[in-house]
């Protein structure tokens, strides 16, 4: 029997106390992020944050994107619009992304309320939040990549969003199982819209969050279809069509910002279109090296320059300038990675006048992808065996070579997630900008920068006051890194044991059977969608990056975790009784 704390314990709250305590935690969550301060390095970062800084500032202008080169419509480009507004409402940069995970972690928490609605109210809303805390809290929310002016800052807050708000349609339209059909039906319209508004802007946010988010909504509203249906809900099946509709006019928005500004009509011209076709096209060439990180290896390059003339003027950025070399060859390998080859072979491009205008780029790449996928279905270059014909896109082909590799980095990165690993609330580095810059800077976003250095040192000066909350946090970090590993461990054994109750032969004369069933599969299509998010960073870490394991592309899936384990063990925080979504203990 799990244990249970004795019903003398009287942890309720009264909503008032509710709405006081989450105000509380709120201010003290936006307080730590007080003593934080952003990092840069100008002249760094021209493909990551320096881009969006400069695109940021352009919106700001009126220019859209600003003057068109080979990185303008490179990455998804949501997270310049975003601090456009935030510059336009004189809303300091780290204090809104504090405020913006804030208020996923509300919702998210909002959203699991109906699993614990059977317990009395009053500890129904110690629970609700319990959780809110938990997310509010999560160390990975407060790490140095989120003091970094990028789009990773905002990015898990979105697809918090996206989950939550599904996840709180989807049980409030199933909470009340003993529903005839005909009856009113819930209200479910503000959680897709919430959902929608993640959805919409994570997908402009990153170029890969499309095959994250996309696939749990759509398993969201199939579901939902399905309940909508049976109960005849025709509304409410007629609102599944919100967050797609958000979604949809987004990118038609950014499509046609980018047509009228650029004359090409796409989201991005790296990710889609004639680019990604001709990178697709180059990774179908033979080549005798075995370094699986390599998409287009020198000798392959060779014979590229000598089958498409196109490709010859090339030959000289990529194979000989010092500065490019110096940018983008890893030294190990003395080779291009696939992760940086692509950004090399466009600066290439960009040197030889091919990014002049967005159409003459989108023709040149169209010509030379044509001319590869030609000669590769001639003979004239030889393909890769196991070669499948023509392809598209930036990333690696799936082989077989890529499955252990990608299977170990996964579990390296679970352990990452569980224990919280690179989540220092403070950049050891310090800011690299004339003063001028960190001004420019300081002065754009409204907050400040690392920029000064110890006492005979390179390295940040942070106050006493600041390294005292940074101790307290990284304490924190290290409860929350135990605590999460044993409740993830307890929630996996939960989850098994509710198996043959709900799903075997005992489970026949279980009550509100549906309903239960639902309360254990949704904490596990939270842990399959982390554990997706894993899969799909390893396989781009183990075939094109070798940065090693990064928090930053993690950190969405702390927060599913964390949701996972809190869905998975309500129960037993209950002081008495069991409602009807204690399934799993």
């Amino acid at each position: 029997m799990p244990y249970r704390p004795s019903q003398k314990l009287n942890l309720s709250l009264t909503p008032r106390a509710f709405w006081a305590w989450a105000a509380a935690l709120t201010l003290l969550r936006l307080a730590v992020t007080a003593f934080q301060q952003g990092y840069t390095w100008v002249g760094g970062a021209p493909l990551d944050d320096e881009l969006m800084f400069r695109a940021a500032n352009a919106i700001t202008a009126g220019q859209w994107l600003g003057t068109y080169d080979y990185l303008t419509l490179s990455k998804a480009m949501f997270f310049p619009v975003w601090l456009a507004l935030l510059h336009a409402l004189h809303l300091p940069y780290l204090t809104a992304g504090a405020a913006l995970w804030c208020a996923a972690a509300g919702l998210a928490a909002a959203a699991l309320r109906p699993l614990w609605a059977a317990a009395t109210a009053g500890h129904g809303r110690t629970l609700t939040l319990g959780l809110y805390a938990a997310l509010a809290f999560l160390p990975s929310s407060w790490a140095a990549y989120t003091l970094r002016v990028y789009r990773d800052n905002i990015f898990p807050a979105l697809c918090l969003l996206v989950f939550a708000g599904f996840a709180g349609a989807l049980l409030r339209a199933a909470q009340n199982p003993a529903a005839q059909t005909g009856t009113k039906p819930p209200r479910l319209w503000p959680w897709l819209l919430a959902a929608g508004a993640g959805l919409a802007a994570g997908y402009l946010d990153r170029e890969d969050a499309g095959l994250f988010l996309l696939p749990a909504a759509a398993l969201a509203t199939l579901a939902l279809a399905v309940l909508c249906v049976r109960r005849r809900h025709w509304l409410s099946l007629a609102a599944q069509l919100l967050p797609y509709g958000l979604l949809a006019g987004g990118v038609l928005a950014f499509c046609t910002l980018n047509y009228t500004h650029y004359g090409v009509f796409t989201l991005s011209d790296f990710s889609s279109g004639s680019f990604a076709d001709a990178m697709g096209a180059m990774s179908r060439v033979a080549t005798a090296s075995e370094e699986p990180q390599l998409s287009v290896p020198a000798d392959a390059r060779a014979l590229l320059y000598e089958a498409v003339p196109e490709l010859e003027p090339l030959a000289y950025w990529l194979e000989e300038d010092p500065q490019m070399r110096n940018d983008f060859r890893d030294p190990e390998l003395e080779d291009y990675r696939a992760g940086s080859f692509y950004w090399a072979i466009r600066r290439a491009a960009q040197f030889e006048g091919i990014y002049d205008s967005a159409a003459g780029a989108e023709s040149y790449w169209a010509a030379v992808a044509e001319k590869i996928n030609a000669a590769c279905a001639s003979g004239a270059l030889p393909v890769r065996a196991g070669d499948t014909g023509v392809r598209s896109g930036t990333t690696q082909p799936i082989r077989a070579r890529y499955v252990l590799p990608t299977l170990q980095e996964c579990f390296r990165s679970l352990y990452w997630v569980l224990t919280f690993q690179d989540c220092a609330p403070y950049e050891s580095l310090r800011s690299i900008g004339t003063e001028e810059d960190i001004a420019l800077w300081s002065g754009y976003l409204g907050c400040g920068f690392n920029a000064a250095a110890e006492a005979g040192k390179d390295t940040p000066y942070y106050s006493p006051q600041q390294k005292a909350v940074f101790r307290l946090l990284d304490a924190l970090r290290l409860c929350a890194a135990l605590l999460t590993t044993l409740c993830f461990m307890l929630a996996v054994l939960c989850q098994l044991r509710a198996l043959p109750r709900l799903f075997g032969k005992a489970a026949k004369g279980v009550a509100d059977l549906g309903w239960r069933r639902l309360a254990w599969a949704l904490p596990v299509v939270l842990l399959a969608f982390a554990a997706l998010r894993c899969a799909m960073i390893a396989f781009v870490e183990v075939s094109s990056f070798g940065i090693g394991t990064s928090t930053m592309y993690l950190a969405t899936v702390h927060p599913l975790v964390v949701l996972f384990n809190y869905a998975s063990l309500w129960p037993v925080l209950i002081p008495a009784g069991r409602g009807r979504g204690d399934a799993n203990v």
